[in-house]
């Protein structure tokens, strides 16, 4: 049984990362009990929704027959499989604290795999990215503690920035998830020298082999590791040795 730690920048639920699903799913091995944490979209009035679109996914696309759950302790320990997905990255990041899910997490990576998108990603390093609260209610640039799932699994301290590469905003900088350029700087300059930014593209994707220790890119864009101010960027279909990351 492999055991993998999946990130991805976007596109979770498209034709792009049917395969690396199955990948992964197929590299983890048998007895799954493979669960969708709903937490980071828990708050939003169509939950349900967005669980069965995600379940419809795996099942008819994927081919691996999921389920949602609001049990998480319960359902996390009896799985060896866990996605989670989109939504507020701090609304995530509270509720697995207080709920002491990321302990349960923790545990799940020493026996499977753990597939993380978007605000789910975001949440697991040693800092978190407020998104809503800087994009939307214009406070300054600031990161909140995180849940060091990142550092417990590779061993070194990193922040995870989805949708690196977006281009929503179209004539203004809506470049890392969101914020643009310029609060990126200042946000970047508040992290410890040892800290590294781990920023993932749109339809994007890196799985950490935890048993083999490297890492490969798929999807459409590119993934950024980038550490005291020097980027180093890999392409899909690359695969790293994760001692590249390590101090």
């Amino acid at each position: 049984m492999g055991r993998y730690l999946v990130l991805m920048g976007s596109g979770e639920n498209s034709p792009i990362m049917v395969t690396p699903h199955q990948k992964i799913i197929k590299g983890t091995g048998k007895d799954l009990n493979p669960i969708n944490l709903n937490t980071p979209y828990s708050f939003q009035e169509n939950k349900d929704e967005l669980s069965a679109k995600i379940e419809k996914y795996f099942e008819v696309n994927v081919g691996t027959k999921i389920t949602t759950t609001d049990n998480h302790l319960e359902d996390i320990a009896k799985a060896n499989w866990v996605f989670a997905g989109p939504g507020s990255p701090t609304f995530n990041l509270r509720q697995w604290k207080s709920n002491s899910i990321d302990s349960a997490l923790n545990d799940l990576l020493k026996r499977g795999s753990l597939v993380l998108a978007s605000a789910a990603a975001m949440s697991i390093g040693n800092k978190v990215m407020p998104v809503y609260e800087m994009y939307r209610v214009g406070e300054d640039p600031y990161w909140v503690e995180g849940l060091n799932i990142l550092e417990n699994a590779l061993g070194f301290k990193g922040v995870v920035i989805a949708h690196y590469n977006n281009t929503q905003g179209g004539t203004h900088d809506t470049r890392f998830c969101f914020v643009g350029e310029r609060r990126m700087n200042e946000l970047e300059a508040q992290l410890d020298s040892d800290t590294a930014i781990l920023g993932i593209d749109e339809h994007t994707g890196v799985a950490f082999d935890l048993d083999n220790k490297t890492v490969e890119v798929f999807g459409k864009g590119v993934f950024s590791f980038k550490r005291n101010g020097i980027t180093k960027t890999f392409e899909n279909k690359a695969v790293i040795n994760t001692s590249e990351f390590t101090l």
